[in-house]
């Protein structure tokens, strides 16, 4: 009885060689068309591109925005501990951070982390955003760490003057509300009656919102000393050409200045509404205004005229206290006020720091 022979494997045949190496052949050119592909995606990006090896740290490449980002040759960057380079280029007080998060890429974890560096090209401060991520081999073991890397700088700076801005406007606001507050205790002190209160109180913080209104509406805009007394003689009644003259050159003064000056103008044209220049019974009195620069001061004259019967009141109210102890505290200036048989003249010497915006 015959036996058949044992199975034996089947011989390559030459086809079979031919197939396979062409399915190698066309799968070395996919690597190599991945390859390129990648690369020019590195050339063109603006963000750095780099993989490093899992267990040395060593950077194994780098996308060429990495010179203009860092302010470093790639051949520089690469040359010797390139992973103790890198960390030499942080602040020293972003270190720590960023190598615990490196940590936690090699432990197989995803990681954004920011830091900044100093460039050594020109001792330029640059903050970088990096988006690590791990890479694992066919064993499922993280061989590199690969990470894109985004220069923010001007995110940085633009949320550092929205801060900056918030902070001012925090801080105007408590100063607003203070301001308020002094106002209304002090008219309710020197009021009589609530109906006189009521009434001062009205013109007073009206008069503050005035500027306060120019001075949010168009915060890059100085406010000019023309249009405060512009607009407190125009709400009590004088009209430039008639009863009026605001003569000056033109001058911007900084928020605070421009509050305290609103205030004196404003207590100014109330006393000339009430007893004065602009009152009923002063057919032919008259305003004029003025200032000039005097070396490193402003003097700024009020000037009554054509009252017919003016009487100095003998109580000092509010707004007395304003032109003679509110602007001196305030703005250090020197004041005078006199009671002239025609009308009020008020004369304030200002110091000029006290008056113009600090500059930037």
């Amino acid at each position: 009885m015959s036996k058949d022979p044992p199975n034996k494997p089947l011989e390559p045949g030459p086809a079979d060689v031919k197939a396979a190496l062409h399915g190698r052949a066309r799968a070395e050119d996919r690597r190599s068309e991945s390859g390129e592909i990648l690369r020019g995606f590195a050339d063109a990006t603006s963000d750095v591109l780099w993989v490093r090896n899992a267990d040395t740290l060593q950077w194994e490449y780098l996308a060429p925005a990495f010179d203009a980002i860092y302010g470093m040759s790639r051949q520089k960057a690469l040359a010797g501990d390139n992973f103790a380079t890198w960390i030499d280029l942080m602040v020293p007080e972003d270190r720590e951070h960023v190598l615990g998060q490196i940590e936690r890429i090699r432990d197989g974890e995803r990681a954004t982390f920011e830091y900044r560096i100093c460039r050594p090209a020109d001792n330029e401060i640059r903050w970088l955003r990096d988006s690590g991520f791990p890479m694992r081999d066919e064993a499922g073991k993280v061989a590199h760490i690969g990470s894109v890397g985004q220069d923010i700088t001007r995110q940085k700076e633009a949320e550092e003057q929205q801060q900056a801005r918030f902070a001012g406007l925090q801080h105007h606001m408590r100063n607003t509300l203070a301001v308020i507050r002094s106002i209304v205790r002090r008219t309710m002190e020197k009021s009589e009656s609530l109906d006189e209160a009521a009434a001062h109180l009205e013109g007073r913080i009206n008069a503050f919102a005035r500027v306060q209104v120019a001075i949010t509406r168009h915060p890059s805009i100085e406010i000019n000393l023309v249009s405060i007394a512009a607009d407190e003689l125009l709400a009590a009644g004088g009209r430039e050409g008639d009863n009026l003259t605001i003569e000056g050159p033109p001058l911007a003064l900084a928020p605070k200045a421009a509050e305290t000056m609103g205030l004196a103008i404003h207590e100014l044209a109330t006393n000339a509404l009430k007893y004065g220049a602009l009152a009923s019974s002063s057919r032919s009195g008259r305003i004029d205004i003025g200032w000039r620069l005097e070396e490193d001061l402003l003097r700024f004259v009020w000037a009554e005229s054509g009252v017919d019967d003016l009487t100095q009141t003998e109580r000092r109210g509010f707004g007395f206290e304003v032109l003679e102890r509110t602007l001196p505290y305030e703005l250090g200036a020197t004041v005078e006020l006199r009671f002239a048989p025609s009308g009020l003249n008020f004369t304030a010497a200002i110091p000029l720091r006290a008056l113009i915006p600090r500059q930037r």
